[in-house]
């Protein structure tokens, strides 16, 4: 945008007739400067800007072949595939201050801002101020991250805290101030912030030095004692129960089914709908996805993927610290009739059934293990046999053919699915 600051380097226009004097001033400059061989790419952008808006003409069509030559290199030209653009933010020529807009009213600027950081947030050695003829951006960056400043690494541990336990240190993460709530383990949480520092800000380091600990690696079984004292356990005297993202549900389910494809990288994928809307650009994608993980799902405002929003995904139109994380009846009733769900089970289903499994328990085991990681014990593998047995009948298939019976295996996967344990953190 930087283009755009010529038209007040050398005026402050305001009316109509003033702005259009300030443009007229730019495509001026700009033509004067190409025409002495010292156009910058600034003016470049002006000229070709006038040129598309048919501002300025072409005095070769007085010129027979001078003309005819003109074309041909536009016909040449238009064969080119045109330059594509990535957005970025850089630099360019010396930054300024802006003023501070009395009311948010852009048409009642007051005195200047100097830029920098939040005076209150600053360190002692710092003023908050930034001293520079650039746009600012590199020393502010260097300020948020910057030892003396511990808010912003209390804040960072904080956030992972809460990704690993459910809840964090501070249980809102937006607000550290008077608003929020005061932290459970104070001392904790300047520790951690203090190693995350020495750690070069390292966040792998910081999760590996936290799943590591005692307290990480506690079973999730409630002790009477513990839990009369502290029912909402933030003394955390037992790991919590929590369930896994909207994301990582989808992922876990397409993972377990055989589905998920695993390449990283790539275009992102649309949303299935069950209707398209496309006057607002609402196309509908493949209702797995083709496999890929969620972080690959379009994203947009006006509509989004329905199964993630089903489970809590975050309206893209605000920021959130912290998810919601809700059980109503929707989330069980899409478990059950979802077509994603349905289909993820009928993928399953196909794969089970080229196995060399020999009997139900065998059968069982495997699926166990692929879905909940650990294999039944015996009162769930006697409730599984049953369900598969029963499912034979409904279906009507012999007892000979059950294992290579599609229909029954997608049912006992689909049932599979709806085990609370595949997507809760135990």
């Amino acid at each position: 945008m930087d283009h755009i600051v010529r038209l007040f380097l050398d005026s402050n226009p305001q009316t109509e007739l003033d702005v259009a004097k300030a443009y007229e001033l730019a495509v001026r400059q700009a033509i004067e400067a190409f025409r002495d061989g010292q156009a910058t790419d600034v003016d470049v952008r002006w000229i070709n800007w006038a040129l598309a808006a048919r501002l300025l003409g072409n005095s070769a069509a007085e010129d027979t072949r001078l003309a005819q030559l003109v074309r041909d290199y536009q016909e040449l030209e238009a064969t080119i595939a045109p330059p594509r653009v990535v957005v970025g933010m850089a630099d360019q020529g010396p930054g300024f201050d802006f003023p501070v807009l009395q009311g948010g009213d852009f048409a009642a600027p007051g005195p200047p801002a100097p830029r920098g950081y939040l005076r209150v947030l600053a360190g002692p050695q710092e003023k908050g101020f930034v001293d520079t003829t650039g746009s600012g951006r590199l020393e502010l960056a260097d300020l948020i991250a910057s030892p003396g400043n511990p808010l912003t690494a209390r804040v960072m541990v904080n956030r992972i805290w809460q990704h690993l336990f459910g809840t964090g240190i501070v249980k809102t993460p937006d607000d550290f101030g008077r608003m929020g709530e005061l932290p459970s383990h104070p001392e904790l949480l300047d520790f951690l912030a203090s190693e995350f520092v020495e750690q070069r800000w390292s966040v792998k380091q910081l999760i590996r030095q936290i799943v590591t600990s005692r307290t990480f690696q506690q079973a999730s079984g409630r002790d009477p004692a513990s839990n009369k004292q502290d029912a909402g356990n933030r003394l955390l005297h037992h790991y919590p129960v929590f369930r896994l993202d909207a994301e990582a549900i989808r992922d876990s389910i397409l993972a377990v089914s055989g589905r998920l494809e695993r390449s990283p990288f790539g275009p992102s994928i649309q949303p299935h709908r069950i209707a398209e809307k496309l006057h607002r650009k609402l196309s509908s994608g493949p209702l797995d996805g083709n496999g890929r993980r969620s972080i690959y799902i379009k994203i947009t405002r006006m509509e989004g993927a329905r199964f993630l929003e089903l489970f809590d995904l975050p309206d893209p139109m605000a920021t959130r610290g912290r998810r919601d994380r809700t059980n109503v009846p929707a989330q069980a009733l899409a478990l059950l009739n979802d077509p994603f769900l349905i289909d993820q089970a009928q993928y399953w289903a196909g794969e089970l059934v080229e196995r060399s499994d020999t009997s139900f328990e065998e059968r069982l085991e495997a699926m166990y293990l692929k879905a909940l990681g650990r294999p039944p014990n015996a009162p769930e593998l006697d409730r599984m046999r049953a369900m598969v047995e029963r499912l034979a009948e409904l279906h009507q298939v012999q007892p000979d053919s059950v294992l290579r019976s599609e229909p029954v295996w997608k049912d006992a996967c689909h049932a599979m699915f709806n085990v609370k344990e595949l997507i809760y953190v135990w």
